[in-house]
């Protein structure tokens, strides 16, 4: 079972880093605190790795899901489901993933999995470089359908081993003082990359006329990702006492813990609307552009990009002015505005409208994803910050699953109708929780 926290026995544990005092709040307030987390060497690391694995991932996002779109001659199912099934390891793998992430070094496990991810990148550009789509596609080339669900299962094996480390590595580089800004801050890797990948990976599409060189990017990115996790150290990070017990002991004490903790659990069962909603848009993107909106690869790439700009207003106010409305309310408000900007992006397909509404949804889902991890990384002890982290995120399991219902209703019906029906449903859920959820609201 677990014990109070200790320092490390490990020296990458306790490098020092001249970090200042753990205070109870922070000695800065307003906007002069935006980045206020990034002062810490360690941070800064971090900061940056998330940043280049965040944009290779937007960029595989987007150039897998046109990929498939154009070989395919535009089929909605197989285009929503190669990119949406990259999340299908966290269903077989995330739990244990956060078990692994507790019993060895965080930071190596990292750079593991960017070799992993790096290699893979590249032998697929070779695939994707070798095949002709200037003439249009054809079944007798080198790339095949099946290459693309191959590559994304594989790449998201390495995310889901990677994914609760990630995140159970923030509290380990900053002082508990700092945490929400630090959560905040770390969210802009994530939204700010709406702005890059998607954009970047856009324009090296339309340009060159050609998709590998995005794949070529993404290899480069996780390999200064690499550099980054030997360089940093984790001077707040206490010894962990999961290598004391079995692996299934392991399991057994962290789904204990939140069992036993009904905040902890009431926070990651609020996770499944946005992964039921947000993310299969997002996957889907393709269809909803071409057939609603009329556009193209560009127009995809710039409505992701709006996207990003929401969420990185948002990062921005939180990290000035952390939640004003309370953590708790704010986290739910912002799924009842997120899934009310769907539905009415749904029935007005207008360009300029839609560019709002991306916007607005961008903010808000910023807003519920830091608002609710820095909820669950500041009640969490360190011990089992992996193994808490990987059940929070395990909703993104299912992801794929969403995704293949949305794209087999847009096969049955239309994109617009879809949108409609999910966005609709998932807003009722969004609503009751305003008058049930009266833990979550009182969090500060």
């Amino acid at each position: 079972m677990t014990t109070p926290n200790k320092p490390s026995n490990d020296p990458d544990l306790n490098m020092p880093n001249n970090a200042p005092p753990d205070l109870t709040q922070s000695t800065s307030n307003g906007w002069h605190r935006t980045f206020e987390s990034l002062t810490y060497r360690n941070y800064q690391f971090l900061w940056t790795g998330n940043l280049l694995i965040n944009t290779a991932d937007w960029l595989q996002v987007l150039t897998v899901g046109w990929l498939m779109l154009r070989m395919t001659g535009g089929n909605a199912l197989l285009t929503g489901t190669v990119v949406g099934i990259r999340s299908l390891p966290i269903l077989f793998l995330g739990p244990w993933a956060g078990v692994l992430a507790d019993r060895v070094n965080r930071r190596y496990l990292i750079a593991f999995t960017q070799i992993g991810l790096a290699a893979s990148a590249i032998v697929f550009a070779i695939l994707v470089a070798s095949t002709d789509f200037s003439a249009g596609y054809s079944s007798d080339s080198t790339l095949k359908t099946w290459h693309l669900f191959a590559y994304v299962i594989i790449t998201g094996i390495l995310h889901t081993l990677m994914r609760p480390v990630r995140q159970a590595l923030i509290p380990n580089v900053v002082p508990r003082s700092v945490l929400r800004n630090a959560m905040a801050l770390n969210a802009t890797t994530r939204t700010g990359t709406r702005l890059l990948g998607p954009a970047l990976g856009g324009v090296l599409i339309e340009v060159l006329g050609g998709f590998s060189w995005n794949f070529y990017i993404e290899a480069g990115a996780y390999c200064c990702v690499i550099v980054m996790m030997f360089l940093m150290r984790t001077p707040y990070q206490t010894e962990s006492t999961a290598r004391d017990e079995s692996i299934w002991n392991n399991m057994k004490e962290g789904l204990i813990y939140i069992w036993n903790n009904r905040v902890i659990l009431h926070l990651i069962v609020m996770t499944v609307i946005p992964n039921f909603v947000f993310q299969p848009l997002v996957f889907i993107m393709p269809i909803f552009v071409t057939d609603a909106l009329g556009g193209s690869e560009g127009m995809g790439g710039l409505l992701l990009s709006v996207m990003g700009v929401g969420g990185v207003v948002s990062t921005i106010v939180i990290a000035s002015l952390g939640f004003q409305l309370g953590t708790g309310k704010t986290v739910i408000l912002s799924l009842v505005v997120g899934t009310t900007s769907i539905l009415l992006m749904a029935q007005i397909p207008w360009i300029p409208f839609t560019i709002l509404m991306f916007l607005i949804m961008g903010f808000a889902q910023t807003q519920f994803r830091v608002g609710n991890s820095t909820l669950v990384q500041s009640l969490v002890p360190d011990e089992l910050r992996g193994r808490v982290t990987s059940v929070y995120q395990f909703d993104n399991g299912f992801t794929p699953v969403a995704v293949l219902i949305t794209s087999s209703m847009v096969q049955w019906t239309d994109i617009v109708t879809t949108m409609t029906i999910i966005s609709s449903i998932s807003l009722c859920f969004s609503i009751s929780l305003l008058f049930f959820a009266k833990l979550v609201k009182q969090l500060e």
